[in-house]
């Protein structure tokens, strides 16, 4: 994959799995890494976390729609870049939405219906990778899943993306062998030397 000039709109790399599995790190690392190589590049970070700091974990499958809103807005404030590095993706509401759902109510089957459409309107705009869980969760305060319930939901996310057919790349190992393993996806290629002084 070459990543798209400024012509264009910005690439947008979603990284996929469940709490605690290293994300954020990861795309903080690689916004710095592209940034020095001359690319204007930003990390998006996870909506849903600045929601659960302020309202507590979502209870309902009609949260996942004012995630859904924060998380995109959160991406197009950023449309402005060459690359994005997301830690979450807003196609991830229906997957949390099916956790959610009382499937005995319809409302609530309507809810979902309504997300896994939007979640296939948004997939063709990502550059999907998936991070398997390598290490037990840590709890930061912020995460509210236990060990179990973060298994479930790497178990979901990833059935989603092979029930879908969704073309995705697992990354794994240490911080360093995946960044290397998404800048070979992406075809890195340095736009200026970095000089540090």
């Amino acid at each position: 994959m070459n990543m798209q000039c400024r012509t264009g709109k910005p690439t947008k790399c979603a990284f996929l799995g469940g709490p605690g599995t290293g994300k954020t790190t990861l795309i903080k690392q690689l916004d710095v890494d592209f940034s020095m190589a001359g690319y204007l590049s930003s990390s998006c970070m996870d909506f849903a976390r600045s929601y659960i700091i302020r309202y507590g974990p979502p209870r309902t499958i009609f949260e996942q729609f004012l995630l859904y809103e924060g998380q995109k807005q959160s991406e197009a404030e950023l449309s402005h870049c060459d690359i994005i590095f997301c830690d979450n993706a807003t196609i991830l509401n229906y997957v949390y939405g099916l956790l959610l759902c009382d499937f005995k109510s319809r409302q609530q089957v309507y809810a979902l219906m309504k997300l896994y459409e939007w979640a296939m309107k948004d997939l063709p705009e990502y550059e999907i990778f998936y991070i398997p869980r390598e290490f037990p969760l840590h709890n930061d305060g912020v995460i509210y899943q236990n060990e179990e319930m973060a298994a479930v939901v790497d178990q979901k996310i990833k059935s989603f993306l092979d029930m879908m057919n969704v073309p995705y790349t697992v990354i794994t190992g240490d911080l360093a062998s995946r960044i290397q393993q998404v800048k070979d996806k992406l075809g890195f290629v340095p736009r200026r030397e970095c000089r540090i002084e």
